[in-house]
C-alpha cells in the first residue's frame, strides 16, 4: 500500500512539472509574387505562389513598343518606342512556431524616343509612348494558437526609391506595409506603412489563444500616358528618353514562444518526494507498533 502511494505521489510531481506545448496551425495562407508590364501594344506578365512551407521565387515582365517607321520607308525609324519592366522576388518560410520572409518589388518604364507628331498626329498611334509596369511581393497568413504565447516581431520596410523623373502624364507609386492583429476580435497589435521612407520595427508581447493574421507586402508601379498638347514642337523635334523607376522591399521575422507553467526545480521536487515518503513510512511504522 505504501509503495503504491509513493509511486502515485512521484507521478503527480512529474505531471505537475510538464511544460506547456504550444501549437501554431496555419488556417489560410497566401504568399505571392506578381509582375506585369505594357508598352504601346506590347504586354507581358508573370506570377508565382507558394505551395510548400519554404517559398523562393522571382518573376519578371518586360514589354517594348515596336519602333515607328517613316511612311513609305521600311528602313527609316522615327525613333524607338516606349518600354516597361517589372520584377518581384520573395523568400519566405513557415516554421513550427515562426513565420519569416523577405521580398522586393521594382518597376520602371520610359516613353521612349519618338517624335511628337507621331505621338499625337494620328488616331491609330495615340498609344505610342504609353507605358505601365506593376510589381508586388506579398505574404498573408492566418494562423491559430491553442494557448497563450509570447511573440516577437522584427524587421524593416522601405518604399519610394525613385530613380528618374517622368514627363507628361506620368508617375510612380510604391508602398510597403506590415500588419499583425487578432482576427477574432479584429484588433490591431502592430501596424506600419511607408511610402517614401524606410523604417525598422520591433514589437513584442503576449497573445492569448485564438486566430491571428500576419501580413507584409511590397508594391511598386510606374505609368506614363501619351503626351499632352503643350509639349508638341516642330515635326523634327524628338522626345528624349524620360521615364520612372521605383521600388519597395521588406524583411520580417515573427517568432512565438510557449509560456511555460511553473516547474519545480529537480532538486526541490526530489526532496519533496522523499520528505513526503518519509512521513508516510513513519506513520506506517507507528501503526505497526
Amino acid at each position: 500500500m505504501t509503495r503504491q502511494f509513493l509511486l502515485g505521489t512521484a507521478a503527480a510531481f512529474l505531471i505537475a512539472g510538464q511544460a506547456s506545448a504550444l501549437t501554431m496551425t496555419v488556417v489560410k495562407e497566401g504568399r505571392n509574387v506578381d509582375a506585369s508590364a505594357s508598352a504601346g501594344g506590347d504586354s507581358d506578365s508573370n506570377s508565382d505562389f507558394a505551395t510548400n512551407s519554404v517559398f523562393t521565387s522571382e518573376v519578371s515582365a518586360h514589354a517594348m513598343e515596336v519602333p515607328l517607321l517613316q511612311a513609305g520607308d521600311a528602313d527609316t525609324h522615327l525613333g524607338f518606342g516606349a518600354w516597361a519592366s517589372a520584377n518581384a522576388r520573395q523568400h519566405s518560410e513557415i516554421g513550427a512556431l515562426s513565420i519569416s520572409g523577405e521580398g522586393s518589388a521594382n518597376a520602371s518604364g520610359s516613353h521612349g524616343n519618338i517624335d511628337f507628331v507621331s505621338a499625337l498626329g494620328h488616331a491609330e498611334t495615340l498609344n505610342q509612348g504609353e507605358f505601365e509596369a506593376n510589381a508586388s511581393s506579398s505574404i498573408k497568413i492566418l494562423f491559430n494558437i491553442d494557448e497563450a504565447a509570447a511573440f516577437n516581431l522584427s524587421g524593416f520596410i522601405s518604399a519610394g526609391i525613385e530613380q528618374a523623373v517622368g514627363l507628361g502624364e506620368s508617375g510612380s507609386r510604391s508602398i510597403a506595409r506590415v500588419f499583425f492583429g487578432n482576427d477574432d476580435e479584429e484588433t490591431t497589435i502592430f501596424e506600419r506603412e511607408v511610402f517614401e521612407d524606410g523604417r525598422k520595427f520591433e514589437e513584442s508581447g503576449v497573445i492569448e489563444a485564438g486566430n491571428y493574421l500576419f501580413s507584409i507586402f511590397a508594391d511598386a508601379s510606374v505609368f506614363g500616358s501619351f503626351f499632352p498638347g503643350d509639349l508638341i514642337g516642330d515635326s523634327d523635334d524628338m522626345l528624349p528618353d524620360f521615364g520612372y523607376a521605383t521600388g519597395s522591399s521588406f524583411s520580417a521575422n515573427l517568432n512565438l514562444q510557449a509560456i511555460d507553467k511553473p516547474i519545480p526545480e529537480p532538486v526541490t521536487a526530489s526532496l519533496a518526494c522523499f520528505g513526503l515518503g518519509a512521513l508516510v513510512l513513519q506513520a506506517s511504522r507507528r501503526r505497526r507498533a
